[in-house]
C-alpha cells in the first residue's frame, strides 16, 4: 500500500452526539418547510430511496484517537443505521485489522443517512473506504475504477500539492456521471500561515461541490493547485465542523435524485450541482457579495443549502433555450464553440421580479493518455476548460449584469429584493468559447403589493376610491380583498369570495372554508380562523383549524382549503373566516 500521502486530516476531530449536527439543521435548510408544503399538496416525500453512496473516511488513527488498529467504519450497531447495508470497500486491504467503529465515520453517517437524524433516511446502501486505500485503488495513481454509486461523500482532506487526485476525480466524474461532495479544512486546521489553504484533495476539484460551514469557521478563499484562483467553497451548511456539513449537502443531492425519478436530465450530475447552488440561501449572510469575475462569495460560496428551493427548482421541470421560462426551472444542454443560448424572462405589468438567482455550471474535461507500455508506462491526465459566461440583459436593450470568471466553472447572477426587475422582457444568455455541456438553474419571486396592483387594475375609478377599504364596484368586496382573492375592483365578481361548507368524513361532520390565494407574493397575510361562539376569541391555532389541501385554479391562483378540527356534532354552532392583513415591514 502506497503511504506517500503527506497528510490525511479529517475535517473534524470529534463528534458531538445530540447537538445541532443531528437534527436542528433541518429547519435551517428549510427541510421541515419542504415536508409541510409537500404534505399540503399531497405529494410524495423524497428521502434518497434507492440512491447508492460511497463514503470515504480518514482512518481514526490519523485523527488522534487512541486506537490499537485502524478504524474508519461507522458503528453499524447504532439504531440510526437499522435497515442499512454498510459495506467495507477496503476489506481486501485491511481485512481483520479493522477494529472498533470510528466516531467520525458514525457522525458523518448520522447526518447523511441516519433514520431520523438525516434528511435522506431512505439511503440504505453505503460503501465505505479507508482514505489511503481509496487513493491506492486508482484515485491517486493509475486509473480510477468505475464508480457505480451516484454520490460520493468526502469528509476528509489531504494536501499533496499536486494534480494527481484532482484530475483523476474530474476524469471519473465525466466518465461515470456521479457527483462528489467534499469538505474543506476547518478554520483551525491546515497551514495557518496561508490565508487561503484549499487542499488539493478534494477541495480543488472542478466537477463536484465543496462545502463549508454556515458560521464561516472553515478555510476559504482561492485555490492554489490545479487551476489557481478559483473560489471555494461553493456552498455552506449548518454544522459545527465541515465533516458534518458535507454529508448534509450529500443528503440533499440524494433527495433530489429520488425526486427526479426516471428523468435522467433532472438527476444528471451537472443538473444537480446547478440546482443545489442556484437554490442556496443568501439571507443569513448580510455581507454576501460577488463581482463580475468572482461569481460567488469568498467565504459562503453561493450561500446556505436550501432544500425547499432546490426541490421546487427541480420540480418546475426542464425548460429549453429559445423560450420564455418560468419563475423556477433548469435546463441541461450543449453549446458549440463560440455560440450562445438565450432564455427569455417576462415580468408582467403590475408586477416586479425579485431575488433572481441564476447559475450555470459545466465540467472540466480530462483526456487520459498513456505513454509507453508495461510497468514503466506513464498515464497522463490532461485538462481543458471551456470559458462560459452568464449575462442578464433587457431584451433588445442594455446589459444589466455579466458573470464572467476566467477560471471558475460556475457563473452566477444574483439580484436581491433591492435590485428588482420592473415589468418588461429580459434575456439570460449563456455563451462559450469551446464546445461544452452545461446545466443552468434559476429561481425568482414574482411580487405585487397593493400599490402595484392599484396601478395595474384601476382604469376608470377616481383616485379617492382606490384606497384598500373602498368598494368602487359596490359588490360588497373592498379593494384589499379584491387584491387578495384575485378580483376586478371595477366589475362585480362575488365568485372570488371564500366558500364555507359542511363535509362528511368517517361519520363526522366538519366545517371547512376554501379561498383563492396567488402563487406569487403580494405583501398580504392570510390567516384562517375559527370560533364556536361569536362572543368568543377567534383562533388560528392548528389544534383548532388546519390546512387540508392546496389545489390549482386558473391563472396564478390556487385554492386553499382549511378545516375546523372539531366536528360540528361536538358543538351546536361554529364559525370560520379568513383574516387578511398587510405585512408590516
Amino acid at each position: 500500500m502506497n503511504l506517500a500521502v503527506r497528510s490525511l486530516l479529517a475535517s473534524c476531530l470529534c463528534l458531538f452526539i445530540g447537538t445541532k449536527e443531528n437534527y436542528a439543521f433541518k429547519q435551517d435548510i428549510r427541510h421541515e418547510e419542504l415536508l409541510s408544503e409537500l404534505n399540503k399538496r399531497n405529494l410524495g416525500i423524497p428521502t434518497g430511496l434507492g440512491v447508492g453512496i460511497t463514503q470515504v473516511e480518514a482512518p481514526a488513527a490519523l485523527l488522534g484517537d487512541p486506537v490499537t488498529s485502524i478504524e474508519f467504519l461507522p458503528d453499524t450497531t447504532n439504531a440510526q443505521f437499522i435497515g442499512k447495508t454498510i459495506s467495507n470497500g477496503s476489506e481486501e486491504t485491511w481485512g481483520s485489522n479493522v477494529a472498533n467503529a470510528s466516531n467520525h465515520a458514525t457522525g458523518v453517517g448520522l447526518n447523511l443517512y441516519g433514520n431520523s437524524n438525516s434528511i435522506a433516511s431512505g439511503i440504505s446502501s453505503i460503501t465505505v473506504y479507508e482514505a489511503r486505500d481509496w487513493l491506492d485503488r486508482g484515485w491517486g495513481t493509475g486509473t480510477p475504477p468505475t464508480e457505480t454509486n451516484r454520490l460520493q461523500n468526502h469528509s476528509w482532506v489531504a494536501w499533496n500539492q499536486n494534480t494527481n487526485a484532482t484530475r483523476r476525480m474530474d476524469f471519473a466524474v465525466e466518465r461515470d456521471g456521479f457527483l462528489p461532495i467534499v469538505g474543506l479544512y476547518n478554520s483551525d486546521s491546515g497551514d495557518q500561515n496561508v490565508p487561503s489553504d484549499i487542499p488539493d484533495i478534494y477541495g480543488s476539484i472542478y466537477n463536484g461541490i465543496s462545502v463549508g460551514i454556515s458560521d464561516g469557521t472553515h478555510r476559504s478563499g482561492l485555490t492554489a493547485f490545479d487551476g489557481t484562483g478559483r473560489t471555494k467553497p461553493e456552498i455552506v451548511a449548518p454544522a459545527s465542523f465541515t465533516s458534518f456539513s458535507t454529508p448534509i449537502v450529500t443528503g440533499a443531492a440524494a433527495l433530489l435524485i429520488e425526486a427526479a425519478g426516471a428523468d435522467t436530465a433532472a438527476n444528471d450530475q451537472l443538473t444537480l450541482k446547478a440546482i443545489i447552488l442556484a437554490a442556496a440561501d443568501k439571507s443569513p449572510f448580510p455581507d454576501w457579495d460577488q463581482t463580475n469575475t468572482r461569481p460567488i462569495d469568498e467565504v459562503y460560496g453561493a450561500g446556505q443549502l436550501d432544500v425547499y428551493e432546490a426541490y421546487f427548482i427541480q420540480n418546475a421541470g426542464q425548460q429549453l433555450h429559445g423560450n420564455t421560462i418560468g419563475r423556477r426551472g433548469w435546463n441541461l444542454d450543449s453549446l458549440q464553440a463560440n455560440s450562445s443560448h438565450e432564455y427569455q424572462l417576462a415580468v408582467p405589468s403590475g408586477f416586479v421580479l425579485k431575488n433572481l438567482s441564476a447559475l450555470v455550471t459545466w465540467n472540466r474535461q480530462i483526456v487520459r493518455s498513456q505513454i509507453g507500455n508495461g510497468p514503466l508506462a506513464i498515464l497522463q491526465y490532461n485538462p481543458s476548460l471551456a470559458n462560459l459566461s452568464l449575462e442578464l440583459r433587457e431584451t433588445g436593450g442594455s446589459s444589466l449584469y455579466v458573470s464572467d470568471s476566467s477560471v471558475d466553472n460556475i457563473e452566477h447572477i444574483w439580484r436581491d429584493a433591492q435590485n428588482i426587475l420592473s415589468p418588461g422582457s429580459y434575456t439570460l444568455r449563456v455563451t462559450t468559447d469551446l464546445p461544452a455541456e452545461y446545466a443552468l438553474a434559476w429561481r425568482s419571486e414574482l411580487f405585487q403589493d397593493y400599490t402595484l396592483w392599484q396601478a395595474a387594475n384601476f382604469r376608470t375609478t377616481p383616485l379617492d376610491e382606490q384606497d384598500p377599504e373602498d368598494d368602487p364596484d359596490a359588490d360588497g368586496i373592498v379593494n384589499l380583498l379584491e387584491h387578495a382573492f384575485g378580483g376586478d375592483p371595477e366589475n362585480q365578481d362575488t365568485h372570488i369570495l371564500p366558500l364555507s361548507y359542511l363535509i362528511e368524513e368517517n361519520g363526522n361532520t366538519y366545517l371547512e372554508i376554501r379561498f383563492r390565494k396567488p402563487t406569487y407574493t403580494n405583501g398580504l397575510i392570510y390567516k384562517p380562523e375559527t370560533v364556536q361562539m361569536l362572543t368568543g376569541d377567534w383562533s388560528s391555532d392548528e389544534a383548532d383549524i388546519t390546512l387540508k389541501s392546496i389545489t390549482p385554479d386558473s391563472g396564478e391562483f390556487e385554492w386553499h382549503t382549511f378545516r375546523r378540527v372539531h366536528p360540528v356534532q361536538s358543538s351546536r354552532q361554529a364559525f370560520v373566516r379568513i383574516d387578511v392583513s398587510t405585512v408590516i415591514l
